[in-house]
């Protein structure tokens, strides 16, 4: 009997490397989807970032991994519309680009098995899209980028002390914008800056309030905003014009002509996101995976800086970890 029992050990454990390898083999060999809903092509860079890093993590587009993804949508309301298609088409998973079209994908996979990946997403919990960063509950997790904005105001002033009257243009039902500015109001006031703020709702609004900036603005400030982005050339072509220097607190926009951003950048982002992703579709419940923050870089423009006849201090270019020259 003991020598069946023990005969019986011997073959289990013979068995089992060739078991746990066989598991691991059918996992490689799985072929996922992967659907992407990207508000507006300013988020190109992101997703580009996303795709390497699935690439670096063994997904490879064509061979074991698809994306379900046509381009950036042409207008938010069509998002309901693809994300109701890729949930037809039995998708692994989702990535989501920005608060609104999370909010969307949120709503959809209510009921569903499917889970999602979020990145950029200015504060997933006063938006409503997790319980906690630490716990996040439901389906979502992914990467936050607020809290750039206290240093980004800080980076302008070192570049533009006599700064007074900041122009902010944004949309106040976007809660990502609306966020900048209560985090942007609260630095500024430390310092004695006054906010000019406009609320715009689309692109016809923004070009009139670009027309109309307000004589005593000291500078204009790009908040979080598709809306902004998508429109980033007018902004620079407007603060050009008055010869006044312009901010943001997200990285990116300091390559279409901003003087100064400090925030995510677009394609290190991208790739943090493929992380989280990659945890999902290997069998981590979003649920439990904590929500992380973006690592925070600084772009200054000295194209922008010559045009509108400000020097930058050289300690300030010394700091920087983008310069366009």
């Amino acid at each position: 009997m003991k020598q069946g029992f023990c005969l019986y050990i011997v073959i289990f454990c013979a068995l089992l490397p060739i078991s746990v390898l066989s598991g691991c083999e059918q996992r490689q060999n799985k072929a996922y989807s992967v659907g992407i809903i990207n508000p507006g092509s300013g988020y190109d860079e992101v997703v580009k970032g996303f795709k390497a890093g699935m690439e670096k993590r063994g997904y490879s587009e064509g061979k074991n991994i698809t994306y379900l993804y046509d381009g950036p949508l042409k207008n938010l309301n069509d998002a309901d519309v693809r994300i109701k298609g890729m949930l037809a088409g039995n998708v692994d998973l989702i990535y989501s680009l920005t608060t609104p079209a999370t909010k969307r994908v949120k709503a959809a996979l209510a009921g569903t098995n499917v889970s999602a990946v979020f990145g950029p997403v200015h504060d997933p919990v006063s938006s409503g899209l997790v319980n906690s960063l630490a716990n996040p509950g439901g389906q979502l997790t992914g990467i936050k980028v607020r809290g750039s904005t206290p240093k980004a105001l800080e980076w302008l002033r070192a570049i533009v002390p006599a700064v007074k009257v900041i122009y902010v243009p944004f949309h106040i039902t976007d809660d990502a914008a609306c966020q900048t500015v209560d985090d942007l109001r609260e630095t500024a006031a430390k310092f004695n800056i006054h906010l000019v703020t406009e609320n715009v709702t689309n692109k016809k609004e923004l070009e009139t309030a670009l027309m109309n900036i307000p004589h005593n603005a000291d500078a204009i400030w790009m908040t979080c905003s598709n809306l902004l982005f998508s429109n980033v050339d007018k902004i620079v072509k407007a603060a050009s014009a008055r010869k006044i220097p312009t901010a943001s607190s997200t990285h990116s926009p300091y390559r279409s002509g901003i003087l100064i951003s400090y925030g995510e950048n677009d394609f290190h982002l991208g790739e943090d996101v493929s992380r989280l992703a990659d945890k999902l579709l290997k069998g981590a419940s979003a649920a439990q995976v904590p929500v992380e923050t973006a690592e925070f870089f600084l772009g200054i423009n000295l194209q922008t800086a010559r045009a509108i006849g400000i020097k930058v201090p050289p300690e300030v270019i010394k700091q920087a970890d983008f310069l366009v020259r």
